[in-house]
C-alpha cells in the first residue's frame, strides 16, 4: 500500500511539474528546478523502477481493475438471471404437480360417473316397465349431455395441462442451458482473473481488494487529472500563442510588468468608459421621455394658441358694429354676385358688377379687357341695367330670407332709354322673373313695353268733359 501511494504521489509531483511549466516564460527556471527536485527524490526512494514503467503498471492495474469490476458485474447478473429461471421452473413443476392430481381427481370423478352410469342404466332397463321410455330417454338425454360437457371441459383442462407442461420443459431445457453457460462464462472469468492475478505484483484475491481505490476516490483523481491535462493543454496553447506573437523576440520582466499594469489601466479606462456609456444611454432615455412630453404639451400649446387666435377674432368681430357690418358686407357680396350674374346676362357678358373695398359698386368692364371703372360712367340705358340687376337680385334675397315672402314686385319707368334690341332682352328676364309666386308690374310708357305685356291696367286721365280718369284692363 505504501509503494502504492509513493507512485501516485511520484505521478502526482509529475504532473504539478509539467503544470508549472506551462505557467509563463519567467517561471520557466523554477519548474525545471522543481522537476529535477521531484525526480531527485524519486531516484531516491524508487530506484529500481522508472517513471514510464510505473505508469504503465499503473494503466496496466487501472485496465484489470476495470476488467474485474466487469466480470463481476457480468457474474452478478448471471447469478440473477439463474435465480429468477430457477424460481419459474419450481412455479412450473408445482403447477404441473397440482394439474396432474387434477387431471387424476377428474379421471376418477369420471370413472365413477361412468360406473354410477352402467348402474342406473341397469336400474333404468329394470325400471322401463313401470315408467314411460320418452320420459326416461328425455331424462337420460339431459343428464348425458351434462356429462358429455364435463368430459370436454375435463379434456380441455387435461389438453391445457399438458401444454403447460410442455412449456415447462422447454423454459427448463433453456434455463438448464442458461445456466451452463453462465457456469462456462463464471469458469472463463474465474481463468482470466487467475492469469490477471499472475501477471500483476499482487500475491492473492484480498491483496488486490486492499489496494484497489473507493469509486468516490478514483472519481475524484479521474477528474484532478483531466482538470490538469486541460489545464496544461491550455496553458500550452496560450505559450505557443505568445511564443507567435513575440515572433522570437525576448520579453524582460520590466516590460512584462509594464504591460500589465498598462493592460489594468485599459481595463479601468475600459469599465469607465462603459459605466459613461450607460449613463449616457439613462440620460438619453431620460431626453426622449421629456421629448415625447414636450411634444405633447407643444400640440396643446399649438392648439390652445389657436383657440385663443378664434376667441380673439370673435372678440374683434363682436367688438361694436363690426359683426353687424361684416355680415351686411357678406349679404351685399351675395347680392352684389347675383347682380353681376343678371348684369352679364343682360349686357350679352360684357359688364360685371362688383363691390370694392370702401363698400360701393364698380362695373367691370370685360369688353375693354377688364377695366374697373365707376358706376357714375354708365349712360342712361346702363345705369337702369344696373339698377335693375341690383333690384332683382335684393328681391330675391328677401324672397329667398324673408320671413314672409314677396309677392309682388314694381319696375317704374326707366324702359324708354333703351334700345330696341336691348329692350326685348330685359323683357324677356322679366317675363322668366314672373311666376305663380311672384308678379312683376311695370310702370311705362314705352309703346314697344306695352305691346308685349299680356295683361295692362291702362290708366285713361281725366276729359275736358269734366269726367274722370278711368282705368280699364287689357289683354291680349
Amino acid at each position: 500500500m505504501g509503494a502504492q501511494q509513493r507512485r501516485m504521489e511520484a505521478a502526482a509531483a509529475q504532473e504539478a511539474g509539467l503544470a508549472g511549466l506551462a505557467q509563463a516564460e519567467r517561471k520557466l527556471a523554477e519548474s525545471e528546478a522543481a522537476a529535477a527536485a521531484w525526480q531527485g527524490r524519486w531516484a531516491a526512494e524508487l530506484p529500481g523502477i522508472a517513471q514510464e514503467e510505473a505508469k504503465a503498471l499503473y494503466q496496466a492495474m487501472q485496465e484489470r481493475d476495470a476488467r474485474a469490476e466487469d466480470i463481476k458485474e457480468r457474474l452478478n447478473k448471471s447469478v440473477t438471471f439463474l435465480e429468477e429461471k430457477d424460481q419459474t421452473i419450481q412455479s412450473l413443476q408445482q403447477k404441473l404437480v397440482e394439474l396432474d392430481k387434477q387431471l387424476i381427481q377428474w379421471q376418477t370423478q369420471w370413472q365413477g360417473n361412468s360406473k354410477q352410469l352402467a348402474e342406473k342404466e341397469e336400474r333404468l332397463r329394470q325400471w322401463v316397465g313401470e315408467q314411460r321410455v320418452e320420459d326416461l330417454i328425455a331424462a337420460a338425454q339431459g343428464r348425458l349431455d351434462g356429462l358429455r360437457k364435463a368430459a370436454t371441459d375435463s379434456a380441455q383442462r387435461f389438453k391445457e395441462a399438458d401444454t403447460l407442461k410442455q412449456e415447462s420443459a422447454k423454459k427448463d431445457v433453456m434455463a438448464q442451458q442458461v445456466a451452463a453457460s453462465a457456469a462456462e462464462h463464471l469458469q472463463q472469468a474465474q481463468e482470466r482473473w487467475r492469469q490477471l492475478l499472475e501477471q500483476s505484483p499482487f500475491d492473492s484475491d484480498d491483496a488486490v481488494v486492499s489496494a484497489a481505490i473507493p469509486s468516490q476516490e478514483a472519481e475524484r483523481l479521474a477528474g484532478e487529472i483531466q482538470q490538469h491535462r486541460e489545464r496544461e493543454r491550455e496553458l500550452a496553447s496560450q505559450l505557443r500563442e505568445l511564443e507567435q506573437k513575440l515572433g522570437g523576440a525576448v520579453v524582460s520582466e520590466e516590460q512584462w510588468l509594464a504591460c500589465t499594469e498598462r493592460l489594468q489601466q485599459v481595463r479601468i479606462e475600459d469599465e469607465a468608459a462603459l459605466r459613461a456609456k450607460a449613463r449616457a444611454e439613462r440620460d438619453l432615455e431620460d431626453v426622449e421621455q421629456r421629448h415625447v412630453r414636450w411634444t405633447e404639451l407643444e400640440n396643446k400649446r399649438v392648439e390652445v394658441s389657436r383657440q385663443g387666435e378664434l376667441l380673439s377674432k370673435l372678440q374683434s368681430a363682436f367688438r361694436g358694429n363690426a359683426f353687424v357690418e361684416y355680415i351686411a358686407e357678406e349679404q351685399l357680396m351675395q347680392v352684389s354676385h347675383a347682380a353681376s350674374q343678371r348684369l352679364r346676362f343682360l349686357t350679352k357678358q360684357r359688364y360685371s358688377l362688383e363691390v370694392d373695398s370702401g363698400g360701393g359698386f364698380v362695373i367691370c368692364d370685360d369688353a375693354n379687357g377688364g377695366v374697373k371703372r365707376p358706376v357714375s360712367t354708365l349712360s342712361g340705358g346702363e345705369t337702369f341695367l344696373t339698377s335693375l340687376s341690383l333690384a332683382l337680385a335684393l328681391s330675391a334675397q328677401i324672397q329667398l330670407r324673408g320671413q314672409y315672402p314677396l309677392q309682388f314686385f314694381f319696375l317704374d319707368e326707366g324702359f324708354g332709354t333703351l334700345d330696341p334690341e336691348l329692350l326685348d332682352t330685359v323683357i324677356t328676364s322679366l317675363e322668366k322673373l314672373h311666376d305663380d309666386r311672384l308678379a312683376v308690374g311695370v310702370i311705362s310708357h314705352v309703346p314697344e313695353l306695352r305691346a308685349r305685356l299680356p295683361r295692362k291696367l291702362v290708366v285713361i286721365p281725366a276729359g275736358e268733359a269734366g269726367n274722370g280718369s278711368r282705368v280699364v284692363l287689357e289683354t291680349l
